[in-house]
């Protein structure tokens, strides 16, 4: 399996540093690599926190009632449930860590499929994949739920992702960009 994956649309990379397999589930620990303008969607995590650590540049966090900037060395911890996303507000490429505590393998395998997908030509040009039912396990196995008007979308997502997991749908997706 790859360690660095590479999504065109959010223009980053990630290298998984350390998988929750590996540390007994304690922590999934990854790097990432941002351009320019490059960032995530709004979203929140009812499983686990997240931790970015700056690692080169400045990196950019937008929480629910600010906006934070860390510098090389500077950490922030987003706890359980706050709406948050990074972006890159500089010229420069930046490289970050983020650790997600406890492990969350359903997030290491959520971010191979959107990247996959995303390589794969199979999302919109805001890296939102085409098929409704992708979005939704990508959501549920990662534990990434959207903030804002999108929220109201959740409980449909949720019902098509249980829907898509009996007919195992998200093993082929598994198998397809995880193996």
């Amino acid at each position: 399996m790859q360690r660095t994956i590479i999504n065109p649309i959010y223009k980053d990379t990630v290298t998984f540093l350390k998988t929750s397999a590996e540390t007994g589930h304690e922590f999934s620990l990854g790097e990432l690599t941002l351009l320019p303008g490059g960032g995530n969607p709004p979203h929140y995590h009812t499983a686990f926190t997240e931790t970015f650590i700056a690692v080169k540049g400045i990196l950019g966090l937008r929480l629910r009632h600010e906006e934070i900037y860390l510098e090389p060395g500077e950490e922030y911890t987003v706890p359980i449930g706050e709406v948050h996303n990074f972006f890159n507000p500089g010229t420069e490429e930046i490289t970050f860590h983020i650790k997600f505590s406890p492990g969350h393998e359903g997030m290491e395998h959520a971010l191979r499929i959107a990247y996959g997908l995303a390589t794969d030509g199979r999302t919109d040009k805001k890296g939102m994949p085409k098929s409704l039912i992708a979005a939704a396990l990508i959501m549920d196995m990662g534990n990434s739920y959207p903030s804002g008007f999108f929220s109201v979308l959740r409980p449909l997502l949720s019902y098509l992702a249980k829907k898509a997991k009996r007919k195992g749908v998200d093993k082929a997706l598994i198998l397809k960009y995880c193996k």
